[in-house]
C-alpha cells in the first residue's frame, strides 16, 4: 500500500537529496583528505561529483518516467527481476538492501552516541536519545520529511556561517599558514582510491531521488535540477568543511568538526557538535524514510509497522557495538555501490527499451556509453571502500 503522494517545493526536494548525503561520510572525508593533500583530493572530489550525478540523473529519469513513485527495489522487480525466479530475486535483493540500510543507519546512531558521550552523556543513553530524535521524523511521511530537512539544513547553514567566520578570523591571525597534513605533495594511489570511495558514498542519494521525483511529479522539469542542486549542496559543504577543518586542526580527527571545534575553542566545539548532530539527523531521516517505504511497499504493512521495522533494528545494532563509525560508513558505502549501481544500469536500459523518448533528460544522457561509465565509477567506489586506511 503506497503512501499518498505529497507535493514538495523545489527547496524541499533539494533538501531531501542533500540531507541524504550530509552526514557521517562528509565529516569523515577531511581525515582521508589529510592523507593525500588538498590539491589532489580536490580533483578526486570534483570527479566524484560528476560521476555520481550521472547515475542519479538516470534514477531520476526512470522514477519520473515510471510515474509510480515506487522505491528502487520495486523498480528492480518491475524492469530487471522478470521471468522465472524474478520474484525470488526481488525478495533476495530486498533482504540484502534491508541489511545494508540497517548497518548504514546504525552508523549514524553510533556516531551520534560517540559525540554525545564526548559531551558527558554516558552510553547507552546518548544512542537512545539520538535514535529518538532521528527516528521520529520518518514516521510522519514525505511532506514532514521535506519540511524537517529544509529547517535542519537551514539550522546547519547558520551554524556553518558562524564556524566559517570564526575560522577565517583565526586563519587571518596566523597568516593563513597551513599544517603539513593540509598540503601533502605525494598522495598515495591506494589512499586516493579510499578517498574516492568515501566521496562517492557522500554523493550517494540513490533512494531519495524517487522521493524527490514523486514530490515534483507535477513539475517534472524541476526534478533533474533538484538532483543536481542537492548533490551540489553536498559538494559545496564538503569543500568548505574539509578545507577549513584541515587548515585549523593541529591533527585531523575521524569526525572533522571535533578537531575543528577544538582548534577554535570550547564555544566552537559546541557549535561544531550541533552541526554534526544535525548532519547525522538529516541523513538518518532520509535513509530511514527510504527503508520504511521499501518495507511498506514490499510487505504491504501500514506506515507505523514499517517505521518500526526500519528503525528499531538500527538502535539494537548500534548499541551492540558492532564496529565503529568510520567502519560502518565504509562498509555500507561499498555494499550500496555494488548492489545499486551494477543492478540499476541494466534496469535503466530495460526501462529505456520500453520508452521511445526520455521523460525529463536530454537524449545524450541515455546512451550506452553512460551505462558503462556509471558501472565503472561505482565499481571503483566499491574497491575504494575496501582499501585499508589505518
Amino acid at each position: 500500500m503506497n503512501a499518498p503522494a505529497r507535493s514538495l517545493s523545489f527547496t524541499e526536494a533539494t533538501a531531501i537529496i542533500a540531507g541524504y548525503g550530509i552526514g557521517g561520510g562528509m565529516l569523515a572525508l577531511p581525515y582521508l583528505v589529510s592523507l593525500n593533500g588538498i590539491g589532489p583530493s580536490g580533483l578526486v572530489l570534483a570527479g566524484a561529483y560528476a560521476l555520481s550525478l550521472i547515475l542519479h540523473l538516470m534514477i531520476a529519469e526512470l522514477a519520473a518516467g515510471d510515474g509510480s513513485g515506487r522505491q528502487i527495489v520495486e523498480l528492480f522487480g518491475e524492469y530487471l527481476f522478470t521471468g522465472k525466479g524474478g520474484k525470488v530475486l526481488t525478495w533476495i535483493f530486498f533482504g540484502v538492501m534491508g541489511v545494508v540500510f540497517v548497518a548504514n543507519l546504525a552508523a549514524y546512531i553510533s556516531g551520534g552516541s560517540e559525540i554525545l558521550a564526548a559531551l558527558g552523556l554516558a552510553e547507552p543513553w546518548g544512542g537512545i536519545i539520538f535514535y529518538a530524535a532521528a527516528a521520529a521524523v520518518a514516521a510522519f511521511g514525505l511532506k514532514v520529511l521535506g519540511v524537517a530537512e529544509k529547517w535542519a539544513i537551514g539550522g546547519m547553514a547558520v551554524l556553518f556561517v558562524v564556524l566559517v567566520t570564526a575560522s577565517l578570523a583565526a586563519l587571518a591571525r596566523t597568516g593563513f599558514s597551513s599544517p603539513a597534513h593540509a598540503s601533502a605533495l605525494s598522495p598515495d594511489p591506494s589512499k586516493l582510491l579510499a578517498l574516492y570511495g568515501m566521496a562517492m558514498f557522500c554523493f550517494a542519494a540513490f533512494f531519495s531521488v524517487p522521493q524527490a521525483a514523486l514530490g515534483l511529479s507535477d513539475r517534472p522539469g524541476l526534478i533533474p535540477r533538484a538532483v543536481a542542486a542537492g548533490l551540489g549542496v553536498n559538494f559545496a559543504l564538503i569543500l568548505l568543511v574539509t578545507t577549513l577543518s584541515l587548515l585549523l586542526s593541529p591533527e585531523p580527527t575521524t569526525i572533522a568538526t571535533v578537531g575543528w571545534g577544538r582548534a577554535l575553542g570550547p564555544w566552537a566545539e559546541l557549535v561544531g557538535t550541533g552541526f554534526v548532530l544535525l548532519a547525522m539527523l538529516t541523513s538518518y531521516w532520509s535513509i530511514s524514510f527510504a527503508l520504511s517505504s521499501m518495507i511498506r511497499e514490499r510487505l504491504g504493512l501500514g506506515n507505523f509497522s514499517a517505521w518500526l521495522l526500519a528503525t528499531v533494528p538500527t538502535l539494537v545494532l548500534a548499541l551492540a557495538g558492532f564496529g565503529g563509525f568510520l567502519e560502518f560508513m565504509r562498509t555500507a558505502g561499498g555494499a550500496i555501490a555494488v548492489l545499486v549501481a551494477v543492478l540499476f544500469v541494466p534496469t535503466y536500459r530495460k526501462y529505456r527499451n520500453r520508452k521511445e523518448a526520455t521523460a525529463i533528460l536530454p537524449p545524450a544522457i541515455s546512451g550506452r556509453g553512460w551505462d558503462w561509465l556509471a558501472v565503472a565509477a561505482y565499481l571503483a567506489m566499491a574497491v575504494g571502500s575496501l582499501v585499508p586506511i589505518g
